[in-house]
């Protein structure tokens, strides 16, 4: 009767958490985790060109629905590790990154004298109706310093963000599968983005005060930089001050970024996808051709494998 009254029943044991035992890492991830998802997550963290089993056509729609900044948000593969609201904060930060780094370039230009509407190069063409097209100094500095910077921005809150390190299928995959911790391990990218998002709204929001102080008072003076005097109430009752019309500039960079997410978006990504860019033989540039041959290699490899180890046995 002791030993009925001390052991535990079996439906208690069966109500406990799979994460009880901390021993019995690997046997309790494969349980909660399938190969599927082995499989896929770490491919979806790095914005995989090609996924096992899937054609062009499949590969390029994955491709697309799966890391459109936009479109990603609702049609995302169930187990991609980015989530709507990581998504959304991603697409807020973006949005906001090019403001900040669109305005620097502006504020550039004027702090240190030079001209944005320095013609670089232009180009004439003879058509029925003459067109001429310049290049400006600003432009240049935009497509190159303020697109450059862009990109290494949303990649790096990305792959912050999908952390895939601690996710199935990574390095730290059973080191960080139990309990909390896990849940911890996959999450402090998340966090760490929210920081640098919350961060870079700030430094948006004040670059943005400076530009329309400036289009208001037309003067080249950068107020609150320059002004080592300037309070924070200084500014709040600026701000008070300002109308709708101060912030015209704004609608201009909404546009814009509206036309590079649905148009420049796919057509660019479209062209590093067929890999054209790395002859098909280097990695990122490579695009699906280079996944694809690497899968191959792969598999012939493992293939390989299984024949001397049968030959062995044999």
């Amino acid at each position: 009767m002791s030993k009925g009254n001390n052991s535990t029943p079996a439906s208690s044991r069966g109500n406990r958490s799979p994460h009880h035992n901390l021993k019995n890492i690997p046997d309790e991830w494969s349980e909660r985790v399938t190969s599927q998802e082995r499989s896929l997550v770490p491919r979806f963290a790095t914005r995989a060109y090609h996924l096992p089993g899937n054609g062009l056509c499949r590969d390029w729609f994955q491709y697309m629905l799966n890391n459109h900044p936009i479109i990603g948000i609702c049609c995302h593969h169930r187990l991609h590790p980015l989530k709507t609201g990581q998504r959304f904060i991603i697409l807020l930060g973006s949005f906001a990154f090019g403001v900040a780094i669109t305005n620097v370039c502006y504020l550039w230009f004027i702090s240190t004298g030079r001209d944005a509407k320095q013609e670089i190069f232009s180009i004439d063409l003879n058509t029925q109706e003459s067109a001429h097209y310049s290049v400006t100094a600003g432009l240049v500095m935009l497509v190159t310093v303020g697109s450059g910077l862009h990109t290494i921005f949303d990649r790096f809150v990305w792959s912050l963000s999908a952390c895939r390190c601690c996710r199935a299928g990574g390095t730290f995959e059973t080191s960080s599968v139990n309990s909390v911790r896990r849940g911890r391990c996959q999450d402090i990218g998340s966090y760490l983005v929210i920081f640098f998002v919350v961060l870079v709204i700030a430094a948006a929001t004040f670059i943005v005060i400076v530009r329309a102080k400036m289009d208001d008072e037309e003067t080249t003076a950068i107020p609150y930089i320059q002004d080592n005097n300037t309070t924070l109430t200084d500014i709040v009752q600026s701000v008070k001050d300002f109308e709708l019309e101060d912030f015209s500039f704004l609608k201009a960079y909404c546009i814009e970024f509206a036309v590079s997410l649905f148009l420049y978006y796919p057509l660019l990504d479209t062209v590093l996808f067929s890999g054209i860019l790395g002859c098909y033989r280097l990695p990122i540039l490579g695009g699906r051709p280079y996944e694809v041959r690497k899968e191959e290699k792969k598999r012939i490899a493992k293939s390989g494998a299984r024949r001397v180890s049968a030959l062995e046995m044999a």
